[in-house]
């Protein structure tokens, strides 16, 4: 079974998936941003370039993730193919029908952690250019999306991450 770990950029979401692999659990890592990374460090200018077939490659890869773990097998990713609904939202635009599809079709735990908004530990980088404010409103898009596909959503409280990952644990009664 795997839990997604979501929510807006730069809330905490992969040093929690780090620490939930340091306990040895099977996780997905940020695929997203692992692509922008990669096609990034190709680029000799500041500019990010997408490859045409992006959303795909990465709904994808989530889908492969999703299919490849057992259902007998706790996992975790960071973040999931409801994500890529919401960022075409916050692009404007409406989801493909590919990436409407798989949303429908790959069903993760009914239980999604989310991270909220958490301006203290908020940053930018190369690869997560939003502000603190565009952040926080995809992070509402994100919610909006899992809602849509009928999962329930479970907020993190604003603690360290160790204790984030407790909270978690306890909550799946681990």
């Amino acid at each position: 079974m795997v839990y997604v770990i979501s929510g807006g950029p730069g809330f905490g979401k992969t040093t929690i998936i780090n620490l939930l692999a340091g306990k040895g659990f099977t996780v997905c890592s940020e695929t997203a941003r692992e692509l922008l990374s990669s096609n990034q460090n190709q680029e000799s200018s500041d500019t990010i370039k997408l490859p045409i077939d992006f959303e795909r490659k990465v709904a994808l890869e989530r889908m492969s993730f999703l299919q490849s773990v057992s259902q007998d097998i706790m996992a975790f990713s960071d973040r999931g193919i409801p994500d890529q609904i919401a960022y075409s939202w916050v692009k404007g635009k409406e989801p493909s029908p590919f990436i409407e599809e798989i949303a429908c079709t790959n069903r993760y735990a009914s239980f999604v952690f989310v991270t909220p908004p958490w301006k203290e530990i908020f940053i930018q980088d190369e690869i997560r250019k939003e502000n603190f404010d565009e952040a926080v409103k995809i992070h509402w898009q994100i919610v909006k999306a899992y809602l849509k596909y009928d999962y329930k959503i479970i907020e993190l409280p604003l603690v360290n991450p160790e204790m984030r990952v407790k909270f978690i644990l306890n909550f799946l009664d681990i």
